[in-house]
């Protein structure tokens, strides 16, 4: 139940879910004012605090929250109980508001951290690469396209030559810098509908939608020479395998793409590094 109403929830504007909470601010102290002083419902203000906090944020989480101790405190008011001095409601107010602000802000702040973490776990932190989770789930979108479409596509998989060496030699600042230019190399070399991931360690992937084997050629080509200039410039022997794979007939599955495109790059570091090794999947069917 709670997923469901998450999957409407989600799509929501800030302002909409913001006008469902007022709204159920509303029912609560219409409630509260039925009930009168002797039952206390206030509790039941958190529900909409909670639901703005998670959905649009802090300030509207502050806003309600307002909106809150103020309709409890006109509902005790008007219900008619005496204090026994005056100033009693408006600390009882106080208590209340500081209680619903520290709830809603707490709140506000889990979901922020929530989907920092989201985040972290798409994006590739030193790169600023989509990683692995995040592409397997952009190849299986671009797959299905392909496959709907009936249009090729190209998969190239990457792993750097002696990087552990770089790393033992060099330190791992070295090593960083070569895995951040590998990555603007790649970008600078492919299209903005195309896509670059880090898989992690030293190994990257690059998908090539709508790209047959003759354009797909071109590109891995010239990001090949650009690579092997900036990584030998780096160190001697510091160079990268690819396996390209075109699919003229698309794969099942992300994992069956991947794993053919790997086994392309080991076959690349087999025939000596830095090699780079074409193939082409379902070609003349």
């Amino acid at each position: 139940m709670l997923a469901a109403v998450d999957r409407w929830l989600r799509p929501l504007s800030g302002l909409r879910v913001e006008g469902l909470a007022w709204v159920g601010v509303g029912l609560v102290a219409f409630a509260d004012f039925e009930t009168g002083y002797e039952v206390s419902i206030s509790f039941f203000y958190l529900a909409p605090i909670a639901l703005v906090a998670w959905y649009a944020g802090r300030s509207a989480a502050v806003r309600v929250a307002i909106l809150s101790c103020l309709c409890w405190y006109f509902a005790d008011v008007f219900s008619g109980h005496v204090y026994a001095h005056p100033a009693i409601p408006y600390w009882n107010a106080l208590v209340r508001l500081g209680f619903f602000l520290v709830t809603g802000l707490l709140i506000a702040a889990l979901e922020a951290g929530l989907r920092r973490q989201q985040s972290l776990a798409r994006i590739d932190a030193l790169t600023g690469l989509l990683g692995r989770r995040a592409f397997e789930e952009r190849l299986e979108h671009d797959l299905a396209l392909a496959r709907r479409h009936g249009r090729p596509l190209t998969l190239a998989y990457l792993d750097l030559d002696n990087f552990k060496a770089l790393n033992d030699t060099r330190g791992h600042a070295a090593g960083d810098e070569a895995l951040r230019r590998t990555a603007r190399i790649l970008q600078g070399a492919t299209r903005r509908t195309d896509t670059v991931a880090r898989l992690g360690g030293d190994e990257f992937t690059v998908v090539l939608p709508e790209t047959a084997r003759a354009g797909a050629e071109g590109v891995i080509a010239k990001a090949r020479e650009e690579l092997g200039t900036a990584l030998a410039a780096m160190a001697p022997d510091l160079g990268c395998s690819i396996g390209v794979i075109t699919f003229a007939v698309v794969p099942e599955s992300a994992e069956a793409a991947v794993r053919a495109a790997d086994a392309l790059m080991y076959e690349a570091k087999r025939r000596g590094k830095g090699g780079m090794v074409f193939e082409e999947a379902g070609a003349g069917r």
